[in-house]
């Protein structure tokens, strides 16, 4: 009985095609129906001198479809022959061209390299640069599984595998195909192409995977070792490829438009950052703190107000008017909106003064910690004692220290921001801007992906990532502009809680 293996995903770049590049360097070159119809009749007259039966025969469930690995298969007594054949046959250069060979010939252990060696004897002169760019071509004519040439090169391959009787389908699709695939690729309508290809692909990928499977010793077969191989050797043949080249440097009137637009941008936030920092400054001091307890119109005061001075920052540098680096300043926002609004919602003395608790207990915890660190010093720095001085006086603004708990589990709610913004309908604004902007805040791979690193534009690079390298940032006055919208509520909301009674007592 057969042994079923497990059906398992197979990257088509990245381990597929470097086994199939002959025949994708022919849809490349050559087109579809031309592409296809050398590849074929090179195929066929390879398959007439493995089948002659005066030779050695063909080797044991060797299917030439056009893979190299299926190449190096071939009988070391049949290759001269099977060259001279297509030589003769005026298929050779068609089905071999030199820039191709001579990109082939850069790597090493390349399988059914014989083939391609074929032109030893007959080497033409070219630039040094036409192999890169043949192979780069075909890297990105193919890179897609579903592109026209990658699914022509399947098509290639799968038909070999049903004439050997390595695939079955049903008899529905058998007849589809029948019909059909005699016309394909160019002679085939819209309708037909769209049932067609997305099933070729669908059986080819079915059957892909097998050439694929590492044994259970370990062993990794000859396809995945040359696909290794192939994009590993890329690095050290081929260098990366940045945008910079791509980058048209602007004019200098562009500049100066550029300039005023930021001046003038800059002027209106500035106002409107003006005017809400008046309005929260007017109803703070018109506010009575209650100077017996006024944590809370401090806690909710401070706030707001760090908001806004943070706003003035974001305001007055354009370079932080990028969702890489604003991020930091809605999030923030959104959070203090959050906070806010749910101690507001509460209104418990006993919440403010937790919040206030919690921040002096971190700041503690670092006095302590520097301390421990300095006296493990055998020389510590003086500015270090003033530090922990200044610390010292900080913590002890509101009471003295030996009377002060350390409480830095969790947060001083007791419940996370999302449940916070949850209890006050506020979960919205959790979802679209906190939760995505705390990617860029924590440097998850996300914001990574999308602002620190570019893609290489190097094909045979594969799409790896490297450092960005533009300095240029295309600034979004939107974000500025999120920013103000959430500080004009803040800032509505901040009013509101001054001018309802506070709780507790």
């Amino acid at each position: 009985m057969a042994m079923q293996m497990p059906m398992q995903q197979v990257p088509w770049l990245r381990d597929i095609f470097p086994d199939m590049i002959w025949l994708a360097m022919l849809m490349t070159e050559y087109g579809g129906a031309k592409g296809m119809y050398i590849a074929a009749s090179a195929l066929r007259r390879i398959d007439s001198i493995l089948d002659d039966p005066s030779g050695p025969g063909r080797p044991d469930k060797l299917v030439l479809a056009g893979q190299l690995t299926e190449f190096e298969r071939v009988p070391e007594a049949l290759r001269g022959q099977i060259i001279e054949a297509l030589q003769a046959d005026d298929l050779f250069e068609r089905a071999v061209p030199w820039i191709f060979a001579r990109a082939l010939m850069k790597y090493e252990n390349v399988p059914g390299m014989w083939l391609f060696n074929g032109w030893q004897g007959n080497e033409q002169i070219v630039s040094a640069d036409q192999p890169e760019r043949l192979l780069a071509r075909v890297v990105e004519d193919n890179s897609h599984g579903q592109s026209a040439s990658a699914t022509r090169a399947k098509a290639m391959v799968l038909a070999a595998w049903l004439n050997a009787g390595k695939v079955t389908i049903s008899r529905e699709m058998a007849e589809e195909w029948g019909k059909i695939l005699p016309r394909y690729p160019d002679g085939i309508t819209d309708d037909e192409r769209r049932r067609i290809e997305p099933s070729i692909r669908v059986a080819f990928m079915a059957m892909a995977a097998q050439p694929y499977h590492v044994a259970d010793d370990g062993t990794e077969p000859a396809a995945l070792v040359w696909a290794k191989n192939f994009w590993r050797s890329n690095w050290q043949l081929y260098d990366c490829k940045t945008a910079t080249d791509e980058i048209e440097h602007e004019e200098e009137g562009d500049h100066r438009e550029t300039e005023e637009a930021i001046r003038q941008a800059r002027a209106e936030w500035t106002e409107q950052l003006d005017a809400l920092s008046a309005q929260l400054l007017k109803v703070s001091r018109e506010t009575d703190p209650d100077l017996y307890c006024p944590d809370r119109h401090e806690v909710l005061t401070g706030i707001a107000h760090r908001m806004i001075r943070a706003l003035s920052v974001l305001v007055d540098y354009p370079g932080l008017w990028t969702m890489e680096h604003a991020a930091s300043y809605i999030r923030a926002l959104v959070e203090a909106r959050i906070v806010l609004k749910w101690l507001a919602h509460k209104d418990e003395a006993e919440l403010y003064a937790r919040f206030k608790a919690y921040g002096r207990g971190r700041l503690k915890l670092l006095k302590l910690h520097l301390e421990e660190y300095r006296d493990g010093l055998t020389d510590p720095p003086p500015d270090m004692d003033s530090h922990i001085e200044y610390l010292d006086a900080l913590v002890n603004q509101d009471i003295w220290e030996e009377f002060q708990d350390i409480s830095i589990e969790g947060n001083f709610a007791g419940i996370d921001t999302r449940r916070m913004a949850d209890q006050v309908g506020m979960l919205t604004a959790y979802r679209l801007v906190f939760a995505p902007t705390s990617a860029n805040v924590h440097g998850e791979w996300a914001a990574l992906d999308q602002y620190a690193l570019m893609t290489c534009r190097n094909p045979l690079h594969r799409g790896h990532r490297i450092p960005r390298d533009d300095v240029k940032v295309v600034l979004g006055p939107e974000l500025v502009e999120t920013a103000l919208s959430h500080a004009s509520v803040l800032v509505e909301e901040y009013v509101a809680s001054m001018n309802t009674e506070a709780g507790g007592s």
